[in-house]
Protein backbone atom coordinates (compact mmCIF):
# COMPACT_ATOMS: atom_id res chain seq x y z
CA UNK A 1 0.00 0.00 0.00
CA UNK A 2 0.82 3.39 -1.15
CA UNK A 3 2.33 5.65 1.79
CA UNK A 4 1.05 9.50 1.46
CA UNK A 5 2.23 11.43 3.77
CA UNK A 6 5.75 10.33 5.19
CA UNK A 7 7.55 12.24 8.11
CA UNK A 8 10.54 11.49 10.11
CA UNK A 9 13.98 12.97 11.21
CA UNK A 10 16.32 9.74 10.25
CA UNK A 11 15.94 7.51 12.85
CA UNK A 12 12.47 7.70 13.20
CA UNK A 13 10.46 7.52 10.50
CA UNK A 14 6.80 7.56 10.40
CA UNK A 15 4.06 7.18 6.98
CA UNK A 16 0.85 7.65 6.70
CA UNK A 17 -1.57 6.26 4.69
CA UNK A 18 -4.22 8.22 2.34
CA UNK A 19 -6.83 7.47 5.18
CA UNK A 20 -4.28 8.65 7.63
CA UNK A 21 -3.71 5.71 9.12
CA UNK A 22 -0.11 5.55 10.79
CA UNK A 23 1.05 2.20 8.72
CA UNK A 24 4.81 2.14 9.59
CA UNK A 25 6.94 3.17 12.27
CA UNK A 26 10.61 2.51 11.60
CA UNK A 27 13.37 2.70 14.72
CA UNK A 28 16.20 3.04 15.13
CA UNK A 29 17.09 3.00 11.26
CA UNK A 30 14.77 3.98 8.21
CA UNK A 31 13.54 1.15 6.48
CA UNK A 32 15.14 -1.70 9.13
CA UNK A 33 12.48 -2.46 12.61
CA UNK A 34 8.99 -1.87 11.17
CA UNK A 35 7.46 -1.24 14.84
CA UNK A 36 3.46 -1.98 13.04
CA UNK A 37 4.92 -4.30 10.62
CA UNK A 38 2.41 -2.66 8.38
CA UNK A 39 -0.34 -2.48 10.41
CA UNK A 40 -2.84 0.33 10.68
CA UNK A 41 -3.70 2.73 13.49
CA UNK A 42 -6.81 3.72 14.17
CA UNK A 43 -8.52 6.93 14.67
CA UNK A 44 -11.97 7.36 15.93
CA UNK A 45 -14.40 9.86 16.48
CA UNK A 46 -17.48 9.69 19.48
CA UNK A 47 -20.19 12.37 19.14
CA UNK A 48 -23.82 12.48 20.54
CA UNK A 49 -23.85 8.85 21.17
CA UNK A 50 -22.22 7.77 17.86
CA UNK A 51 -18.81 6.56 17.03
CA UNK A 52 -17.00 6.11 13.84
CA UNK A 53 -13.65 5.37 12.57
CA UNK A 54 -12.07 8.15 10.25
CA UNK A 55 -11.86 5.71 7.28
CA UNK A 56 -15.00 4.73 7.13
CA UNK A 57 -17.19 7.74 7.16
CA UNK A 58 -14.59 10.67 7.01
CA UNK A 59 -13.42 13.03 3.79
CA UNK A 60 -9.62 13.22 4.37
CA UNK A 61 -7.75 15.88 2.62
CA UNK A 62 -3.84 15.39 3.57
CA UNK A 63 -0.34 17.47 2.70
CA UNK A 64 2.34 19.11 4.62
CA UNK A 65 2.50 23.07 5.53
CA UNK A 66 4.17 25.17 3.38
CA UNK A 67 8.01 23.98 3.13
CA UNK A 68 7.92 21.66 6.19
CA UNK A 69 7.69 18.29 7.15
CA UNK A 70 4.96 18.72 9.17
CA UNK A 71 1.45 17.57 7.81
CA UNK A 72 -1.27 19.27 7.20
CA UNK A 73 -4.87 16.85 7.61
CA UNK A 74 -8.46 17.95 7.01
CA UNK A 75 -10.69 15.34 8.71
CA UNK A 76 -14.32 16.32 7.28
CA UNK A 77 -17.66 14.19 8.32
CA UNK A 78 -20.63 16.49 7.29
CA UNK A 79 -23.20 14.27 8.84
CA UNK A 80 -21.62 14.73 12.78
CA UNK A 81 -21.12 18.53 12.06
CA UNK A 82 -17.39 18.13 12.55
CA UNK A 83 -13.71 18.82 10.93
CA UNK A 84 -10.89 17.95 12.82
CA UNK A 85 -7.37 20.11 12.04
CA UNK A 86 -4.44 17.86 11.98
CA UNK A 87 -0.78 18.40 12.33
CA UNK A 88 1.94 15.53 12.93
CA UNK A 89 5.89 15.72 12.89
CA UNK A 90 8.75 14.17 14.47
CA UNK A 91 11.20 16.78 16.45
CA UNK A 92 14.58 16.61 14.71
CA UNK A 93 16.59 16.51 18.12
CA UNK A 94 14.79 13.58 19.68
CA UNK A 95 13.05 10.37 18.58
CA UNK A 96 9.27 11.70 19.35
CA UNK A 97 6.03 11.88 17.12
CA UNK A 98 3.92 14.81 18.12
CA UNK A 99 0.28 15.13 16.97
CA UNK A 100 -1.81 18.33 17.59
CA UNK A 101 -5.84 18.18 17.15
CA UNK A 102 -8.27 20.78 16.33
CA UNK A 103 -11.55 20.11 16.86
CA UNK A 104 -14.71 22.24 15.27
CA UNK A 105 -18.21 22.22 16.14
CA UNK A 106 -20.55 22.66 13.69
CA UNK A 107 -23.68 22.12 15.70
CA UNK A 108 -24.80 25.57 17.36
CA UNK A 109 -24.73 23.77 21.06
CA UNK A 110 -21.32 22.51 23.02
CA UNK A 111 -20.87 19.00 21.89
CA UNK A 112 -18.35 16.20 24.16
CA UNK A 113 -16.00 14.87 21.80
CA UNK A 114 -13.94 12.38 22.24
CA UNK A 115 -10.84 10.83 19.90
CA UNK A 116 -10.01 7.23 20.31
CA UNK A 117 -6.41 5.95 19.29
CA UNK A 118 -5.86 2.73 18.43
CA UNK A 119 -2.28 1.33 19.07
CA UNK A 120 -1.15 -1.88 16.92
CA UNK A 121 2.29 -2.22 17.63
CA UNK A 122 4.23 -5.39 16.34
CA UNK A 123 7.38 -4.60 17.86
CA UNK A 124 10.34 -5.44 16.14
CA UNK A 125 8.15 -6.41 13.14
CA UNK A 126 6.33 -9.24 14.97
CA UNK A 127 3.55 -9.12 17.63
CA UNK A 128 5.01 -12.47 19.38
CA UNK A 129 6.41 -11.43 23.24
CA UNK A 130 4.96 -8.04 23.12
CA UNK A 131 3.44 -5.92 26.24
CA UNK A 132 1.75 -3.39 26.68
CA UNK A 133 0.07 -2.00 30.32
CA UNK A 134 -1.28 1.62 31.58
CA UNK A 135 0.97 3.59 33.39
CA UNK A 136 -1.02 5.81 35.85
CA UNK A 137 2.23 8.15 37.09
CA UNK A 138 2.17 9.10 33.53
CA UNK A 139 -1.53 8.56 32.59
CA UNK A 140 0.37 6.91 29.23
CA UNK A 141 -0.08 3.97 27.83
CA UNK A 142 3.49 1.97 27.17
CA UNK A 143 4.12 -0.89 24.43
CA UNK A 144 7.74 -3.03 25.07
CA UNK A 145 10.16 -6.02 24.13
CA UNK A 146 13.52 -6.11 24.35
CA UNK A 147 15.19 -3.05 24.10
CA UNK A 148 12.01 -1.49 21.78
CA UNK A 149 9.90 0.96 24.01
CA UNK A 150 6.66 3.33 22.66
CA UNK A 151 4.92 5.67 25.14
CA UNK A 152 1.74 6.45 23.77
CA UNK A 153 0.46 9.85 25.74
CA UNK A 154 -2.37 12.71 25.03
CA UNK A 155 -3.62 16.11 26.90
CA UNK A 156 -6.05 18.72 26.47
CA UNK A 157 -4.48 22.05 25.62
CA UNK A 158 -3.39 23.60 28.94
CA UNK A 159 -3.81 20.23 30.64
CA UNK A 160 -2.08 17.84 32.69
CA UNK A 161 -1.01 15.04 30.41
CA UNK A 162 -3.01 11.84 30.24
CA UNK A 163 -5.23 9.74 28.65
CA UNK A 164 -9.24 10.14 29.52
CA UNK A 165 -9.66 6.53 29.01
CA UNK A 166 -7.51 2.97 28.16
CA UNK A 167 -7.50 -0.19 27.36
CA UNK A 168 -5.15 -3.14 26.55
CA UNK A 169 -6.02 -5.99 25.18
CA UNK A 170 -5.42 -9.60 22.74
CA UNK A 171 -5.35 -9.48 19.42
CA UNK A 172 -4.73 -12.01 16.05
CA UNK A 173 -4.93 -15.24 18.56
CA UNK A 174 -8.04 -17.43 19.55
CA UNK A 175 -10.59 -15.32 18.11
CA UNK A 176 -9.77 -12.04 19.13
CA UNK A 177 -10.49 -9.29 16.90
CA UNK A 178 -8.51 -6.36 19.14
CA UNK A 179 -8.79 -3.92 21.95
CA UNK A 180 -10.30 -1.58 19.18
CA UNK A 181 -13.35 -3.38 18.91
CA UNK A 182 -14.00 -2.19 22.69
CA UNK A 183 -14.10 1.40 21.30
CA UNK A 184 -16.79 1.37 19.14
CA UNK A 185 -19.20 2.29 22.33
CA UNK A 186 -17.66 5.51 23.25
CA UNK A 187 -15.91 3.53 26.59
CA UNK A 188 -13.24 1.74 26.71
CA UNK A 189 -13.03 -1.41 29.04
CA UNK A 190 -9.85 -0.01 31.75
CA UNK A 191 -8.12 -2.83 31.32
CA UNK A 192 -4.89 -2.21 32.32
CA UNK A 193 -2.14 -4.99 30.94
CA UNK A 194 -1.49 -7.54 28.66
CA UNK A 195 1.15 -9.79 27.04
CA UNK A 196 1.72 -11.46 23.85
CA UNK A 197 0.11 -10.21 20.71
CA UNK A 198 -1.38 -7.11 21.93
CA UNK A 199 -3.22 -3.91 21.12
CA UNK A 200 -4.25 -0.83 22.85
CA UNK A 201 -6.64 1.85 22.90
CA UNK A 202 -6.60 5.55 24.19
CA UNK A 203 -9.27 8.52 24.35
CA UNK A 204 -9.03 11.92 25.27
CA UNK A 205 -12.21 13.89 25.96
CA UNK A 206 -13.02 17.62 24.95
CA UNK A 207 -16.13 19.60 25.72
CA UNK A 208 -16.84 21.89 22.33
CA UNK A 209 -18.41 24.73 22.00
CA UNK A 210 -20.66 25.92 18.54
CA UNK A 211 -18.18 27.24 15.85
CA UNK A 212 -19.21 30.41 14.05
CA UNK A 213 -21.48 30.01 10.98
CA UNK A 214 -18.70 31.15 8.84
CA UNK A 215 -16.30 28.53 10.13
CA UNK A 216 -18.76 26.03 9.47
CA UNK A 217 -17.67 22.43 7.91
CA UNK A 218 -19.90 23.07 5.03
CA UNK A 219 -17.63 26.36 4.18
CA UNK A 220 -14.38 24.48 5.20
CA UNK A 221 -11.34 24.15 2.58
CA UNK A 222 -8.42 21.29 2.62
CA UNK A 223 -4.96 22.25 3.74
CA UNK A 224 -3.16 24.99 1.74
Amino acid sequence: MARDIPIGNGRLLVNFDRQYHIRDIYFPHVGKENHTDGHRFGLGVWVDGRFTWVHDSWQVTQGYGEETLVTSVLLLNQDLGLAIVCCDAVDFHEDVLVREFVVRNAHPQAREVRLFFHNDFHIAETEVGDTAYYDPSTGAIIHYKGPRWFLVNACRQGQTAGLDQYAVGRKETTGAEGTWRDAEDGVLSGNAVSQGAVDSVGAVHSRRRATRTRDQPTTMRGPR
